[in-house]
């Protein structure tokens, strides 16, 4: 048979596996991670009973959408995928997920989003309210847009891969964000080395934090009560930015602590400050979200965000106070969801090793088609950026656009990801913060 052939009898048997059965009308969503932590919680009874009188998935005759993904593969590396099409349109909206498949430790679907009766996606998607079911640590990126069709290409990505080989899963969307504008390397205009102590500080209760994250978050969770800068004791404007100013600043218990206030309307306004010394060299921030009570006490919410820099305040003259701000011109809702089976790729590869980086000592490198896995320990966890690449048995070098990295049970794994799956029969060896590791053949 032919790879062509056998292609079209994989989509075929594939396709023939896929039936709409009562299920997919009466399941209850399963309670799920978001793709934004506790910022963004999902709708509960009534966004069901919508979900499923409006938008209840059904069998789409739609293999070109797959053929479009395939076109820019392989025929040995679209023999990886599975083939899902099944459709779920709601609000003038087309949902497809396309293809889908999983290895040891993350699960991939490809899904595309239309819109056929506007203009609202813009050649950019953020996927907000968003679940798989029995997965967590949502990501995803678009990977391709297409002006003529108003259709966005989407790799969506969870961990928790193989707990579902072999599983029915659903794919739920709720909202997504649209027309988004970066501000990237905004100058603060207040030089770090100027910063005095703060004269004042309020209590907050770290467990009524709206969110956060950072290398400090869980140190300064732990400690209970943490003192945070009055809110708008400056109201500094940050330069062509009109959805957030600097509330405050100043040195708290040794550390440079940075305060902004978002002032603007769009839902999932976000950024954060960081510094930058002459080198390029940049020390980025921990950081924590909280609002204020009637009386302006500090409590839940996420009206302010407290970022804190572990730095010692004696060599803040090395430094420049910059920033890096999102925000999104459009945000649409609906009811998009769709129910099926997901199947492992080909087993992946295995490598023991010893590689020891600023912040991980590295004990096993794996490949799949998903990409390339890193697991060990971090006994000093830290800010690092590894530079991490694949030689191709004929010589052609593939860096990695796309990186996950999660903590599982006391191991740290890192997972390096192409835009299209990877062929590991070509994949001769792995280069981390150049040392390498080679695969047999």
């Amino acid at each position: 048979m032919t790879k062509t052939k056998s292609l079209h009898h994989i989509i075929d048997t594939r396709l023939a596996g896929l039936k709409l059965n009562d299920d997919l009308a009466s399941r209850i969503f399963s309670p799920s991670c978001q793709a934004r932590g506790i910022k963004r919680p999902l709708a509960a009874a009534a966004a069901l009973c919508l979900c499923l009188t409006l938008s209840v998935p059904v069998m789409a005759a739609t293999v070109p959408a797959f053929n479009r993904l395939l076109s820019v593969l392989s025929p040995e590396l679209a023999q990886l995928l599975q083939p899902v099409a099944l459709v779920s349109e709601s609000n003038g909206i087309k949902m497809e997920v396309v293809a889908a498949m999983n290895d040891d430790d993350t699960a991939v679907a490809y899904l595309t989003m239309q819109d056929l009766s506007g203009d609202r996606i813009k050649g950019s998607i953020d996927l907000y309210h968003y679940s798989i079911s029995e997965g967590s640590m949502f990501t995803h990126e678009m990977i391709a847009y297409d002006e003529k069709t108003k259709t966005a290409t989407i790799r969506l990505l969870a961990n928790g891969g193989s707990k579902l080989n072999g599983e029915k899963i659903t794919l739920r969307i709720d909202s997504f964000l649209s027309d988004k504008q970066v501000f990237k390397e905004v100058a603060t205009g207040i030089e770090p080395v100027n910063i005095p102590p703060a004269p004042l500080t309020i209590p907050l209760d770290m467990n009524d934090v709206g969110g956060g994250g950072g290398e400090l978050f869980q140190q300064l969770r732990a400690q209970g009560t943490v003192q945070v800068l009055p809110p708008e004791a400056l109201n500094a404007p940050l330069p062509g930015i009109d959805f957030a100013d600097i509330s405050n600043v100043g040195i708290i218990e040794g550390r440079l602590h940075v305060q902004i206030k978002w002032t603007g309307n769009g839902v999932d306004d976000h950024g954060y400050v960081y510094l930058e010394d002459g080198a390029g060299r940049i020390i980025h921030p921990s950081n924590f979200s909280f609002g204020r009570d009637a009386a302006g006490k500090a409590g839940y919410g996420r009206e302010y965000e407290e970022f804190i820099l572990d730095v010692d305040p004696g060599r803040l003259a090395q430094y420049k106070l910059k920033g890096y701000f999102v925000t999104n011109g459009g945000y649409v809702e609906g009811k998009w969801q769709t129910t099926f089976k997901i199947e492992a790729v080909k087993p992946s590869r295995q490598v023991d090793c010893h590689i020891e980086t600023g912040s991980m000592i590295i004990s096993r490198v794996s490949i799949s088609p998903l990409g390339l896995t890193l697991r060990g320990s971090s006994p000093a966890p830290a800010s690092e950026t590894l530079e991490v690449s694949v030689a191709l048995l004929d010589g052609s070098v593939l860096n990695f656009n796309h990186t996950t990295s999660f903590n599982d049970n006391g191991t740290i794994i890192k997972k390096y990801m192409p835009d299209l799956p990877l062929d590991v029969e070509r994949v001769s060896q792995a280069s981390i913060n150049g040392q390498v590791v080679k695969f047999s053949h």
